[in-house]
């Protein structure tokens, strides 16, 4: 099994490694996706969608695609073989597939595999920081009923289970200011949810910024987006990005993920020019806790 892979892996990641090693297994043996239809009597529309991950595959389709492609390692054969069970057993977040897109069950799916997860957003605070009722608040606003909304929070509990563990990756997140600005619920819920940064800030491995006002405008103001460094170098990085128009999930196309990480130094020098975060939170924590005293 590759360095950094365990059999404990989240099936998305599973899945990912599966088809990854598909695909690869076939530009080894020199095939092009049209030759392997043929020789399997298949479509191509049927290799495509497995190495793009948008379809599940049998067990018995992965033992069929290796012979085609040469494959005799018997371990390897019984990895794969193995990988294309478990994806198909393993539930994972599909329970949820109703309220989540497939790009969110791929990125949430994929979390708990990652070295470092590098997170901005502009407009409030993430998803992996929220309390219930500030995600509560923030769900109803969006307009989802409340039989979506629990099933959401059940969704976001879930997440927020792996900050438990002392082998957690690594966060690196920024917060626009704007978060702190928009309410989300009343005066109780906004302290909690900032009282709960406080608390997370503090946390190893996790680090916080705040991107002020007063930092002024850049390049980042369309939309909150996401990037995972996996333990695994045979995983590529994953850029998961989300604004008005939709989501969207990319593994590094023409360097795209790059480019990303780059606007992401970017901001958080930008943040680190106004001072310690963990202090912008103790203060904005007493501001409300004078409010609510008054």
């Amino acid at each position: 099994m590759a360095e950094g892979s365990s059999g404990q892996d989240p099936v998305e990641i599973k899945k990912r490694r599966l088809r990854l090693a598909l695909r690869q297994a076939r530009l080894d043996a020199k095939l092009t996706q049209e030759a392997v239809a043929a020789k399997l009597l298949w479509s191509k529309s049927k290799i495509v969608r497995i190495e793009l991950g948008t379809v599940p595959v049998a067990p018995t389709d992965v033992q069929v695609m290796l012979q085609a492609y040469g494959v005799e390692d018997s371990s390897r054969i019984e990895e794969l073989f193995g990988l294309a069970k478990d994806a198909r057993t393993d539930k994972g977040l599909t329970p949820f597939s109703d309220v989540l897109s497939d790009e969110a069950l791929e990125l949430f799916g994929s979390e708990p595999a990652a070295k470092v997860i590098y997170k901005y957003e502009p407009s409030v605070f993430p998803g992996l920081f929220q309390t219930q009722e500030y995600a509560r608040s923030l769900l109803r606003a969006l307009g989802y009923s409340e039989e979506q909304i629990e099933k959401r929070l059940e969704v976001r509990e879930q997440r927020q289970r792996m900050l438990e563990g002392h082998d957690h990756p690594d966060l690196i997140f920024i917060i626009g200011e704007t978060a702190f600005s928009r309410p989300a619920g009343n005066d109780d819920v906004m302290r909690e949810q900032i009282a709960h940064l406080l608390d997370l800030s503090k946390m190893d491995g996790i680090s916080i910024y705040i991107l002020p006002f007063a930092a002024g405008v850049h390049r980042a103001m369309g939309g909150a987006f996401t990037v995972l460094q996996f333990k695994d170098p045979e995983l590529p990085d994953l850029l998961y990005l989300e604004n008005a128009v939709g989501e969207r999930v990319s593994h590094d196309q023409e360097g795209e993920i790059s480019k990303y990480l780059e606007l992401f130094a970017e901001l958080q020098e930008m943040a680190s020019e106004y001072g310690s975060s963990e202090e912008k939170i103790a203060k904005i924590r007493q501001q409300y806790n004078e409010h609510a005293a008054n």
